[in-house]
């Protein structure tokens, strides 16, 4: 699994993020989602604009990207914008696993 270590907004420690696109579904495919284990976030490829949670009690999922659940607007830095298009999962790599389903794929 591809990750992109980084310290975003006021974090005081680095974190692993999982780098995957948007569904079509939440936005449109021009946007690319972030995902620690403290964080989760989504921004546009071309601006570096978007969303980001990494207050509170682990905000880590889709719900915790919406402003109700802690959301800030945020501009991501130019170069964890570039590392995120480079580690870009695709479709059909394995991102995680879960107890109740097993393997997690990119769909």
């Amino acid at each position: 699994m591809r990750t992109v270590t980084a310290t975003l907004a006021g974090m005081r420690k680095a974190q692993e993020f999982v780098v995957y696109p948007a569904n079509g579904g939440h936005s449109n495919y021009n946007e690319i989602i972030v995902q620690s284990e403290r964080a989760i976030g989504y921004f546009d490829r071309d601006s570096g604009r978007g969303i980001l949670n990494w207050r509170g009690p682990s905000p880590k999922y889709f719900l915790h990207l919406s402003r109700l659940f802690g959301a800030e607007p945020y501009t991501f830095p130019p170069a964890f914008v570039a590392e995120c298009i480079a580690a870009q999962q695709v479709s059909g790599d394995l991102i995680g696993t879960s107890p109740i389903t097993g393997p997690v794929y990119v769909a």
